[in-house]
């Protein structure tokens, strides 16, 4: 469907995600074998430990002389809780308020006033992806009341949302603001913004990253729709099934792809995948021949590459994942 059809030495281009499993000179070594791009996702990362990542790599790349592109993943619209102690399940009734930390289990920080500021009861609230699912009550100032549709686990600096209209973006974080100072600094990197609307985004942050490449991610439904648009104002898109799977429902996931894979032709930009591309591979040597079959058919619907998060980030077999892509090819012998 792509250009790259056209050239008998294409293969699938790879995005891996470094994290507490990949964090070891070695094991980086091992992975720039394979990797097109490196991944830091700066949702469990502060400005300090960015700066230790980035003044590792850069040490790496030097001492090797080989350098690729490092993204870094901005939190973007993405809004996540606060601090909070890791639970199996939360209490049938719970109290969302602004702040960053919290001792209670019925009580969940959330330290973004303007989620407060635009709900309304009768709203549903999705955290961790969706495996907890809330619908708000009662709405007083900076807390929210909420009673627990889906119950499931949850622990600090999981995402949340509202379900049916996201929170609007109006403007980057000073967090996102900090990292992005500190990854100026060095000459290899990109940004990724999450949760990406219609493409109006990027004007906010062009100014600040100094023309370095841009990218958009594909977590929201409307940004399907909106596609050409957010083509028209990054440089290279990324369809994230993770969040627009919480967001659409995984049962929708399917059609959603399918209706992006129709316009992938139509864009000026690469096209990656990312979401459990590989998962099987977090906990297990081999891929399953489900995904085998993807990966085939991903390259056939004109995506440039994938991206891996768990994966390689904190996953058991980076080794095993190394040697799968060393050894990858799209050539058959049938």
């Amino acid at each position: 469907m792509s250009n790259h059809r056209c050239d008998p030495k294409w293969k699938l281009k790879t995005i891996l995600t470094l994290g507490p499993a990949s964090s070891d000179e070695g094991t980086i070594t091992s992975m720039l074998e394979v990797a097109d791009k490196f991944r830091l996702n700066t949702s469990h990362l502060d400005v300090n430990s960015l700066y230790t990542w980035l003044k590792k790599l850069d040490a790496i790349f030097t001492k090797l002389q080989k350098q690729i592109p490092v993204v870094i993943d901005l939190q973007g619209s993405k809004m996540r809780i606060g601090e909070f102690s890791p639970v199996t399940n939360i209490p049938e009734k719970v109290t969302l308020f602004n702040g960053k930390f919290s001792e209670s289990k019925q009580d969940i920080p959330v330290p973004h006033k303007i989620l407060f500021s635009v709900v309304k009861p009768g709203d549903i609230l999705f955290l961790n992806d969706a495996k907890i699912i809330l619908k708000i009550t009662k709405v007083i100032g900076d807390k929210i009341e909420a009673d627990t549709l889906v119950n499931g686990p949850l622990s600090s600096n999981k995402g949340i949302n509202r379900k049916e209209h996201p929170v609007p973006f109006n403007g980057l974080s000073n967090k996102d603001l900090s990292i992005i100072e500190v990854a100026n600094k060095y000459s290899f990197t990109e940004f990724a913004f999450s949760f990406t609307h219609d493409g109006y985004e990027a004007d906010f942050i062009r100014k600040y990253i100094n023309n370095k490449l841009l990218i958009a991610k594909i977590e929201r439904v409307e940004a399907v729709d909106n596609i050409c648009s957010i083509d028209s104002k990054f440089d290279e898109i990324w369809f994230c099934r993770g969040d627009l799977g919480a967001q659409a429902g995984i049962f929708n996931l399917g059609k959603l792809q399918e209706k992006f894979v129709s316009k992938i032709t139509d864009l000026k930009n690469r096209c990656f995948l990312a979401g459990q591309v590989l998962e099987h591979m977090t906990y297990f040597s081999e891929p399953t021949r489900s995904e085998i079959v993807h990966l085939y058919d991903t390259e056939r619907n004109g995506f440039e590459g994938i991206v891996l998060s768990d994966e390689t980030a904190v996953g058991e077999n980076i080794n095993s994942i190394v040697k799968f892509f060393e050894n990858y090819s799209e050539s058959s012998d049938l």
